[in-house]
């Protein structure tokens, strides 16, 4: 009987991940706009550092153009993302199926999964698209452009897709959080702006959110970093589930 159970349970997750394809659609389209703007910003240039001397004149102006902006920005869509299907519009499309609140947590975690998937390959790639349309643009004899290998290349969408799914659990909890209370609302950005402005505590120390991304972005360890992504993703996906059972039926 638990068997039987189980396979259901699957069931009804598979058909309302497959739903929740056609009727996000709005999500994928965010991404392909997020990469455009991103794109055009990443043509300014990352950095620009300039020397000279005083003896001839002669200056000289560096400029390096990485895809970074785009990875920045497809992050901050997957967390954004993540927090919408949270909203109440978002879960009443659950009711379409015969389902309960884990089954409807369920296939937003497979769902965002496969978005963050989406997100990080194409991220990875339009950095690269990035690259040869400026070295088509800037192309005057002066402009050295490099490419990663395919190893390179692997390993950089795999780490972003780990990336693109850990900012999705954030998102997921504090969408949770808001649903849970809209009080969220104010507390939540005040204490990520108070951070964010102080950086350091009185004792001159990093504040526990700097910490925190110290904790993934310092990680040498590839593997190891898997492992921290892996268990932090499932611990907010956890608490964003137990977050859900404390709603009224279609709050």
């Amino acid at each position: 009987m638990m068997f039987l159970t189980e396979v259901k349970l699957v069931d009804i997750v598979k058909k309302q991940f497959m739903y929740k394809l056609k009727a996000y659609l709005s999500v994928f389209s965010s991404l392909l706009t997020i990469q455009i703007i991103g794109i055009l910003l990443s043509t300014t240039g990352s950095s620009s550092i300039s020397m000279g001397t005083s003896s001839n004149g002669f200056s000289l102006n560096v400029s390096y153009y990485t895809g970074d902006i785009i990875i920045i920005f497809t992050m901050i869509w997957a967390l954004i993302s993540a927090i919408i299907i949270t909203t109440k519009a978002y879960r009443n499309d659950d009711f379409v199926f015969v389902s309960n609140r884990l089954s409807s947590n369920l296939s937003n975690i497979v769902f965002l999964l496969f978005a963050s998937i989406i997100g990080g390959i194409t991220a990875m790639l339009s950095g690269i698209f990035f690259k040869i349309i400026m070295n088509f643009i800037l192309d005057d004899g002066n402009v050295t452009a490099t490419f990663i290998g395919f190893q390179e290349l692997m390993v950089g969408i795999i780490a972003s897709i780990f990336y693109m799914f850990l900012l999705a659990s954030i998102g997921y909890v504090i969408g949770m959080l808001v649903q849970l209370s809209k009080w969220f609302t104010i507390i939540l950005p005040a204490l990520f702006i108070g951070y964010l402005f102080l950086g350091v505590n009185m004792n001159g120390e990093p504040t526990f959110i700097l910490e925190i991304g110290k904790f993934f972005i310092e990680e040498s360890s590839l593997l190891v970093f898997f492992l921290k992504v892996i268990v932090a993703a499932s611990f907010l996906f956890y608490v964003s589930i137990i977050l859900s059972n404390k709603m009224e039926v279609r709050q």
